[in-house]
């Protein structure tokens, strides 16, 4: 079934090559290689109200394009944008969107115009911006399968970078989940240990400890994930990076998803089988309630991740 965002009626203005341009207007050749050869890298940013300041904050944006500038060196391109570049296109369609509500933000690197697979150029970006609230399903969690999808290889298609080519792989395996009548998937690697969702990574509660995929099991390096492992320890919720085998989903005491997406949301069923009494754990409440005062700014220790909007010099 066909669905229609009614958020993109809120969307007046987009940056495309560093010029703001009307939504209705921003367009690409239909035969650029961006389009037509996957030649296309992206993140996604996620903006927070911090009801104090009545502002917004971009949460980790550095960070975020630091991997942006990683992706576009493997994938290869001429002259793409500065990181400095695509921050100021955020600010800028920010603020003329003028949105006062949590925001999700994307931006694009791609081959634009006419070429063939291996065309380096010309290069064209984009950065648009929509209101997006939080998901249901962060409160309610969700059940999973495990898809028969495999995930791609590192010498195949990397995982790490983040190219839109590799969502083939993630748009196969959620479409196995939505068959399945299930809310997400868990792709393994073809060793059969446990890599990531279609969009998230996951993390299983055993004895006490959180145990996530390491950054060599096929998984994208998160800054999500990165996130939840710098802020659980002080807060006593210990976590390991490790490779983890397929039926430690079934042994799980607790278990979630995580990305800029999803934030944090609770896994409740591997299969059919419950995690834990099949409601979202206390320790993973806990996560997510820290969570939320980090990127709300309600905790100094983390506001060095936080980057204003309308408070901004930028």
């Amino acid at each position: 079934m066909t669905t229609t965002d009614d958020t993109s009626a809120q969307i007046k203005w987009v940056t495309q090559n560093h010029q703001l341009v009307p939504y209705a207007d921003a367009t690409i050749s239909i035969m650029a290689p961006g389009l037509t050869f996957a030649a296309l890298v992206f993140e996604g940013f996620r903006a927070y109200r911090n009801s104090t300041t009545d502002d917004l904050a971009i949460f980790r944006l550095d960070d975020h394009l630091k991997r942006l500038a990683y992706s576009l060196s493997v994938i290869e391109m001429d002259d793409p944008p500065s990181s400095e570049a695509v921050a100021a296109d955020i600010m800028a369609t920010m603020k003329a969107n003028d949105f006062r509500e949590d925001t999700y933000i994307r931006a694009q690197v791609y081959v634009d115009d006419w070429g063939s697979m291996t065309a380096t150029g010309p290069v064209g970006s984009s950065v648009i911006c929509r209101p997006r609230p939080r998901v249901a399903n962060f409160e309610t969690g969700q059940k999973f399968i495990t898809s028969s999808w495999r995930r791609n290889t590192e010498n195949a298609s990397p995982s790490r970078i983040k190219a839109s080519g590799n969502y083939l792989n993630s748009r196969l395996a959620g479409l196995d989940a939505k068959r399945q009548g299930a809310g997400g998937a868990v792709m393994l690697n073809e060793d059969g240990t446990v890599s990531e969702g279609p969009g998230g990574c996951l993390f299983l509660l055993r004895d006490g400890v959180f145990h996530t995929p390491d950054v060599i099991s096929g998984i994208l390096e998160s800054i999500t994930r990165d996130t939840i492992l710098k802020i659980a320890p002080p807060l006593g919720i210990p976590m390991v990076e490790r490779t983890v085998g397929r039926t430690e989903l079934y042994l799980a005491e607790e278990a979630f998803y995580c990305g800029t997406g999803q934030e944090i949301m609770p896994i409740t069923a591997f299969d059919g089988r419950p995690v834990g009494d099949g409601t979202p754990g206390a320790l993973t409440r806990k996560l997510q309630s820290h969570y939320d005062d980090v990127v709300r700014g309600k905790s100094d220790q983390y506001s060095d991740w936080l980057t204003p909007v309308y408070g901004s010099a930028a």
